[in-house]
């Protein structure tokens, strides 16, 4: 499994309408795992997503490439042999390049369709051997009956379609998308958060089991009934997120390329690209991430997460354990405690995460042997340190 954190976007803009000079607004961002320009082989050109390739590896970058002959649907629609013709050619034509990190396979499958994902999967990999497939899923734990009926099926049934999935794959790699931890003013935010953090276990907890690596698509546009997310909205979703286990953060989504469909305040809009607030909000943060957490939390790996202040989870529970005492907000706000311990080595970590999504807190963590630690932490702000070094 890639232990390195992972950066990346949703992109829906064709292969050619922008010039690989695009790539270096991706640099600019701090994003280490771009998505393609999408190909279609039928009416775009090669070379076009070659040269984007080409300047990705000039910047050490990867590249999850989107490839309409490595969809899913295309399996579905083909049947297995004909698509393998195509996975084939695809890889022939972008496979053997240095700065391909994989194909996208497809996202959030109905339930009449896992059949050709799990076909389309094992053919990808198959023939396309030392990359990585993106697969991505919608939330499937959301809970409540009516979210049952939206998706089409029960939690439990859905647990068990991702456990067949894994299990009849060799998928490094699972995705899914949430965004119901920004709602709107008017809508029931509690209710969101408390979905986006159960939805975040449950995925974990499989993916986990299974040893694969978590990717979590978090918002990064207003739309629908979703608020245009703040700087501290990235933040805070950027370590509640890790500090729960996700590996890849996969941001929904990076080009406002239409009007008149309520996606709004892209990172990047029309023909121009111009930037907005979200595009610096996005940079700011995921260059802090570079700059302070990368090099301590490639390492380490989650084993327990507990929650303080506010419990959407009764298992989430903190209780005082050997090491730590208590959490105390200086307001009760919601707040993480994540352990950690390391890929290499037998040290662990901890973390604490400020979950409100708006407010400070003055945090102190009480150690059992009788030391304290009194810090502040902005909004979704994360404190990450040896355990040792606390003791």
């Amino acid at each position: 499994m890639d232990r390195d954190i992972k950066f990346g976007f949703w992109n829906y803009v064709e292969s050619g309408v922008y010039g690989v000079d695009a790539v270096e607004q991706w640099k600019d961002l701090h994003f280490n795992l771009p998505m393609s320009f999408t190909f279609d082989i039928t009416k775009h050109k090669k070379e076009d997503m070659l040269a984007v390739l080409d300047k990705c590896a000039s910047y050490g970058m990867k590249l999850i490439v989107c490839d309409s002959r490595t969809h899913f649907r295309t399996c579905f629609r083909l049947g297995k042999e004909e698509f393998a013709k195509g996975v084939k050619e695809a890889y022939n034509d972008f496979g053997h390049h240095p700065a391909v990190f994989g194909f996208f396979v497809g996202d959030e499958p109905a339930i009449t369709e896992y059949g050709a994902y799990i076909d389309t999967v094992n053919t990808v990999m198959d023939i396309a051997k030392g990359l990585v497939p993106f697969a991505n899923l919608v939330p499937y734990f959301g809970g409540g009956s009516d979210y049952d009926m939206l998706v089409g099926a029960s939690e439990q049934k859905h647990g068990e379609i991702i456990e067949n999935l894994l299990s009849k794959t060799k998928l490094p790699l699972l995705g899914y998308d949430q965004y119901s931890q920004c709602l709107n003013e008017e809508t029931n935010r509690e209710c969101g958060i408390n979905s986006y953090f159960y939805v975040l276990d449950k995925f974990h907890e499989i993916t986990e089991r299974h040893g694969v690596a978590l990717y979590t698509t978090l918002l990064a546009c207003g739309h629908w009934d979703y608020r245009v997310p703040t700087e501290d909205d990235i933040r805070w979703q950027i370590y509640t997120s890790i500090a729960h286990g996700s590996r890849g953060i996969i941001w929904f989504h990076l080009y406002g390329y239409n009007a008149g469909t309520s996606y709004v305040n892209n990172p990047i809009i029309g023909p121009e690209r111009l930037t907005t607030p979200t595009y610096d909000a996005i940079k700011r943060q995921q260059y802090i991430f570079d700059c302070y957490y990368r090099e301590k939390i490639d390492k380490i790996y989650v084993t327990d997460v507990y929650h303080v202040g506010h419990i959407y989870d009764p298992r989430k529970r903190f209780c005082a354990d050997e090491y730590i005492s208590d959490v105390n907000g200086k307001y009760s706000r919601p707040t993480i405690l994540t352990y950690y311990k390391e890929y290499d080595g037998e040290e662990k970590w901890v973390s604490i995460v400020n979950a409100h999504q708006r407010l400070s807190n003055k945090i102190t963590l009480k150690m059992q042997n009788g030391k304290e630690h009194v810090f502040w932490l902005a909004p979704g702000e994360m404190r990450l340190e040896k355990l040792s070094d606390l003791l």
